[in-house]
């Protein structure tokens, strides 16, 4: 992931039979053109409106200092980079491919063509590409970076985790290379939360904070980190500041009502649900969540004897459940729990049809296929209900040890599971 021995005298006579033969422009070593300093102005403005995002002016200011100097390397380089930014990959390969012939050691167009193979889903071309570029030159952070990136993807693909230690490596070296990359720091900081190195991702995380500590995005990230360490009070310090930084950002609403939601504070999760869908309508998680945190109170309001008030939050439960499937029609969570309202309502076979289409979607929902046979069994449907607490014996694995216990009894002696 990244001889065939020859004779001595023969290949000491070949060389000099080439070197008398040959002309003078085959035999000399291939000059690098140096582009005029019209050409490398124009080049570095192309820059500058590159960094500012400003494609269409960055495309002219390339183009022109192309047409100054056309075997300005670094010129075709940066303007595959703003191709590969535009989505024109093929013109982005063209363009790293042409920086290359004209100088085939100049380290930073293999990195970036190894990074187009790598959007285009070219795995190995990108591995391969990059890998030749370090050969070059192996102090490039960013073709370390890319080729960890590379290698996540392999990882993926393959289902090998090798390629994660790989990775890892990689991002290692970029940082070593170059301290201040925040998104290297982050991206590492994902594979040490991915493998459960928590508290070397903490470090991470924090060093990419260290860089950029107004970025919402990565102080929810820590949060969340947080929360699987089970650390809830730093998980809300966290989501609290993404909130101060951003009071608009619905990411950030989002998860701080998921730490309330941990914390079963439902009233408090609700409030923050409710802020998340009016900043952004359309995410389907945000109003699932929101109708857990009603089906919650809904609960409690049961508990207390306060049928009224229970029924109100199963009806807005209901009518967030039904937003988030209207979003995503494939959220089988949702008909999965849209089934509990139907079931706490009394409604058993409105419950029994959202569990049937949670179970269209996703067959070994483990909760659904235990919920659907226990229904099943209310029915005095035995054939039904063996069946299906056999489905659920083989999807839920090392999961819901009490309900799979239940689950043998009730079928013992009456059903035989065929797996």
């Amino acid at each position: 992931m990244l001889f065939e021995k020859k004779k001595p005298c023969l290949s000491f006579i070949f060389a000099l039979l080439f070197l008398v033969f040959a002309s003078p422009n085959l035999a000399a070593k291939k000059k690098i053109t140096q582009p005029t300093e019209r050409a490398v102005y124009h080049n570095n403005r192309g820059i500058v409106f590159l960094d500012a995002n400003d494609l269409d002016r960055a495309l002219f200011e390339i183009k022109t200092a192309i047409e100054l100097s056309p075997d300005y390397v670094e010129a075709y380089n940066n303007l595959g980079i703003l191709y590969k930014k535009k989505g024109l990959y093929p013109e982005a390969i063209k363009q790293f491919e042409k920086a290359i012939s004209l100088d085939k050691r100049y380290a930073s167009a293999y990195s970036n063509l190894g990074a187009v193979y790598l959007a285009i889903g070219n795995i190995d071309d990108a591995i391969s590409t990059i890998k030749k570029g370090l050969k070059k030159d192996n102090t490039q952070a960013d073709a370390h970076y890319n080729l960890g990136l590379s290698y996540l993807e392999k990882a993926t693909a393959s289902k090998k985790s090798s390629y994660i230690d790989n990775a890892e490596s990689e991002f290692k070296l970029a940082t070593q290379l170059n301290p201040n990359l925040r998104y290297v720091h982050e991206k590492l900081a994902d594979v040490y939360r991915n493998l459960g190195k928590y508290e070397l991702a903490v470090i991470r995380y924090r060093l990419a904070l260290d860089d950029q500590p107004n970025s919402v995005e990565l102080w929810n990230k820590l949060g969340n980190l947080y929360l699987e360490m089970q650390q809830p009070t730093k998980a809300q310090n966290c989501f609290l500041k993404a909130l101060e930084l951003n009071a608009n950002s619905a990411d950030g609403h989002m998860q701080l009502g998921v730490y309330y939601l941990g914390q079963k504070k439902y009233q408090e999760a609700l409030q923050e649900f409710l802020s998340t869908t009016a900043l952004d309508a359309s995410n389907d998680l945000a109003w699932f969540r929101l109708g857990s945190s009603y089906f919650a109170l809904a609960s409690e309001a049961s508990q207390n004897n306060k049928p009224d008030q229970a029924e109100h939050f199963y009806s807005q439960a209901m009518k967030a459940y039904e937003k988030a499937v209207k979003i995503n029609p494939t959220l089988a969570d949702a008909y999965y729990n849209m089934g509990l309202v139907f079931l706490k309502q009394g409604k058993l076979l409105d419950a029994e049809k959202q569990w049937k289409l949670a179970l269209a979607i996703s067959p070994q929902h483990a909760q659904t296929l235990y919920n659907l046979a226990t229904l099943y069994q209310m029915q005095h449907n035995t054939q039904e209900a063996g069946s299906t607490f056999c489905r659920f014996l083989k999807a839920a694995g090392k999961d819901f040890q009490q309900e799979q216990e239940l689950a043998r009894k009730v079928i013992s002696g009456n059903y035989q599971c065929q797996h």
